[in-house]
């Protein structure tokens, strides 16, 4: 690697890393980040989480959530407490660390000009620069993910199978998709090439290994208790108008009664659900024009990725059915793979779509090392103009915007009663204000062994502060002070 290029990775980390710890603190800690936070603190005390459990490897709190971004986040929390920089510590060097892979990846897939193209557009992606500013599972996942393929790329295939296993049991869209990558990457490498590895079988085995702890789990009934919650089959409303729609079509229709159940009927029904989900995962719409629409993933209110980048994901395309047939392939049949997983939960996700980052900007980076200096002087032209409006919305318009988003309300009544906590006998605050229950314990550092000792009780005392879901009947007490939505 030439010094020429250490010195541009390193600045481009550095701009990468302004972009995402300024004004960092803007937005308070949401609901996941709350309960996230807090149980690493608590692990790190306790050896349990809130609830109770030792050393759990899903965790109650976020409806089965995976172990992954709880422990790694317990040097973040021993260092900075539970706090902002507690929870969103490791989703920044996530960010961080997914630069450098980018760099290495682009590199060896292509040449180096493209992995410091690379580099630097995953620095301003304005996706990555979403999931670097909160506390998301989703991002550390991907920096996981994408380790492996690097990993697998260089012949690294014990640390491969490591982070991928990792990766698993931090988010779990990755026991879909990576398995699948994981094929690919075989398939246009060969398997007979492959297997003679004997590092290569050790690897497998520890796959196995991960694997088999994930099956535990997901059997236990832990898991998957979110994703068996929101998918498009646990959807009753959706259910009862599929029905609907089916007895109509079959009163109606003239088709012969013998004939019309396999015409009308639920599998083609959420058959072609599912098909306009997944369509919809990689619709402009969501990459380029809109995103998902949910602030949290989404403060710059705009798409997924710079709109100048379509035209170069089409002359990438070109480029690359030109002289690198087996490159296209692996970047477009990884881009697809990515929706199938995301499919199942209806609308298009900025977390769980996240996969889908690297090979879509390889290909743009791919193109830009193609096209003549003039037109990629106009598009680096184009993206900073983007990237300059996106910013001032993420950094002085969404926090007050999008406040109620991260439980805004339930910091600054903490904040109130930190500093009107001597002046009453009592403080009660109301479960109605969104996510106080978990803002109170993180921001003032309850000791956690009180929080386990009340966990699924109601109300909550922490010394003279009361929570509970029933404010009403503390209202005519002396010297009481009562904060609700």
């Amino acid at each position: 690697m030439k010094r020429k290029s250490i010195i541009t990775l390193l600045v481009i980390l550095l701009l990468g890393s302004i972009l995402r710890i300024h004004k960092i603190s803007s937005m308070s800690l949401y609901g996941d980040e709350l309960t996230m936070v807090y149980d690493s603190y608590s692990i790190l005390k306790t050896g349990k989480d809130q609830t109770g459990e030792a050393y759990p490897l899903t965790f109650k709190m976020g409806a089965g959530r995976p172990a992954g971004y709880v422990y790694f986040s317990i040097p973040f929390v021993a260092t900075f407490g539970p706090s902002v920089w507690g929870v969103r510590g490791l989703s920044i060097f996530s960010g961080l660390g997914i630069i450098i892979l980018m760099f290495f990846f682009g590199k060896k897939l292509f040449n180096e000009k493209v992995g410091l193209v690379a580099s630097f557009l995953t620095s301003i992606s304005l996706w990555d620069l979403y999931l670097s500013r909160a506390g998301f599972e989703a991002h550390f996942a991907l920096f996981l993910a994408l380790l492996g393929v690097v990993l697998f790329v260089y012949k690294k295939y014990i640390p491969m199978a490591v982070f991928w296993g990792l990766a698993i049991f931090s988010y779990p869209t990755f026991k879909l998709t990576i398995p699948l990558l994981f094929l690919i990457l075989l398939l246009l490498n060969g398997f007979k090439k492959v297997f003679k590895n004997k590092i290569f079988l050790i690897s497998i085995l520890i796959l196995a290994s991960f694997a088999g702890f994930a099956l535990n789990e997901t059997f236990k009934g832990v898991s998957e208790q979110r994703f068996l919650s929101i998918n498009v089959f646990s959807d009753t409303n959706l259910k009862e108008s599929i029905i609907q729609k089916i007895n109509e079509q079959r009163n109606l229709s003239t088709f012969p009664e013998v004939l019309k159940p396999l015409i009308y009927n639920k599998p083609l029904k959420y058959s072609r659900i599912l098909f306009e989900n997944y369509l919809d995962n990689l619709s402009p719409h969501f990459l380029y024009l809109r995103g998902d629409g949910n602030p949290r993933h989404n403060p710059g209110e705009t798409g997924m990725f710079y709109l100048v980048e379509l035209p170069l994901l089409f002359v990438g395309l070109y480029f690359l059915a030109k002289g690198e047939k087996k490159k296209l392939c692996l970047l477009v049949l990884w881009i697809l793979i990515v929706p199938l997983a995301t499919m199942l939960t209806g609308e298009p996700h900025g977390l769980r779509n996240n996969f889908i980052i690297p090979p879509f900007v390889l290909i743009s980076s791919f193109a830009l090392t193609k096209i003549s200096k003039k037109l990629s002087i106009i598009a680096f032209t184009l993206i900073g103009i983007q990237l300059i409006f996106v910013l001032m919305t993420v950094y002085f318009y969404a926090p007050n915007k999008f406040g109620s988003f991260w439980s805004a309300r339930a910091r600054d009544v903490v904040l109130e009663v930190i500093n009107q906590k001597d002046k009453y006998e009592t403080i009660v605050l109301s479960t109605n204000i969104d996510n106080v229950e978990y803002a109170y314990i993180t921001y003032t550092k309850v000791d956690p062994n009180e929080v386990i000792f009340q966990y699924g009780k109601l109300p909550k005392k922490y010394d003279n502060v009361i929570i509970t879901d029933k404010v009403s009947q503390y209202i005519n007490t002396e010297n009481i002070l009562i904060l609700e939505e």
